[in-house]
C-alpha cells in the first residue's frame, strides 16, 4: 500500500514507459521500484545511505533496474535538463534550504518536462502543534516523530517558488484536513481525509495537510 501522497501522484503519471524519471527523496525505494516497473528509466536519490542500501537490496531481489544515488536534494549533482519527469514526495519540508531544492528540481527537468511534487501545508489544525512547540520550546513533532529539520510551509509559498523557477502549475490536489489537535485524542478522529463535493475542493484545498503540485518546466 502506498502513502496518500503516492496515491495522489499515481493517477497523474500517465504513460511513463521509456521516459527518463527521477525521484528525489526516495527513502527505501518502494515508489521508485514501482515507477521502474512501469517502464521508466529510473534514477532515485536519498540522503540516507542506509535507506539506499535497503532500496538496492530490494530492487536486486525483484530484478528491477534503478540507478540508486546517495545525495542532497538541494544539490543533486545530476545533469541539467536530464529528466522527462521528476517526482518528489514529502521531502522539501525536511531540507534546510527548500528554495534551493526547488531550483534544483527545475534544473534537472527537461524543458517541457513535468514535476510532481508533494509537500505539506500547515494552514490547518497542525498550526496548534507548531504553536505548542514554540511556546514550550520543544522541537515540532508532526505526529510521526521529531525530524532533523522541519519547515513550516503554506501553499502560497510553494506556488510562488514554483513560479520563480519557471515551473507552471497545471494541477493541484490536497488530502487530509486536520481541524483540531487535542492531547490524548487520536488526530484521525479530528480530520477529514478528502473533500467530496467538487465545488468545495478549490476552496478547501489550501487547508489540506498534504498538497500535490503538478507543474511543467517552461524552458
Amino acid at each position: 500500500n502506498f502513502a496518500c501522497w503516492h496515491q495522489m501522484v499515481i493517477p497523474r503519471l500517465g504513460d511513463i514507459n521509456g521516459l527518463s524519471v527521477a525521484e528525489i527523496g526516495c527513502g527505501r525505494g518502494n515508489f521508485a521500484i514501482h515507477l521502474a516497473g512501469l517502464g521508466a528509466q529510473m534514477t532515485a536519490m536519498d540522503f540516507s545511505n542506509a535507506a539506499i542500501d535497503i532500496a538496492k537490496d530490494r530492487s536486486q531481489r525483484l530484478k528491477v533496474d534503478v540507478d540508486w544515488r546517495v545525495g542532497d536534494a538541494q544539490d543533486t549533482r545530476l545533469p541539467d535538463d536530464a529528466f522527462d519527469l521528476v517526482v518528489s514526495c514529502e521531502c522539501m519540508e525536511h531540507v534546510p534550504l527548500p528554495q534551493r531544492m526547488m531550483r534544483e528540481l527545475s534544473r534537472i527537468l527537461k524543458p517541457g518536462g513535468r514535476l510532481l511534487l508533494t509537500t505539506p501545508s500547515q494552514l490547518n489544525g497542525q498550526l496548534i502543534g507548531w504553536a505548542h512547540a514554540w511556546l514550550t520550546r520543544r522541537e515540532y513533532n508532526s505526529g510521526s516523530g521529531v525530524q532533523p529539520h522541519e519547515n513550516l510551509f503554506f501553499t502560497w509559498q510553494i506556488k510562488r517558488w514554483l513560479n520563480q523557477h519557471e515551473l507552471r502549475i497545471t494541477g493541484r490536489e490536497a488530502r487530509i484536513f486536520p481541524f483540531l489537535l487535542i492531547p490524548r485524542v487520536n488526530p484521525k478522529r479530528l480530520r477529514i481525509d478528502t473533500i467530496t463535493p467538487s465545488w468545495l475542493q478549490p476552496i478547501a484545498r489550501p487547508f489540506g495537510l498534504h498538497q500535490l503540485y503538478e507543474a511543467v518546466k517552461l524552458r
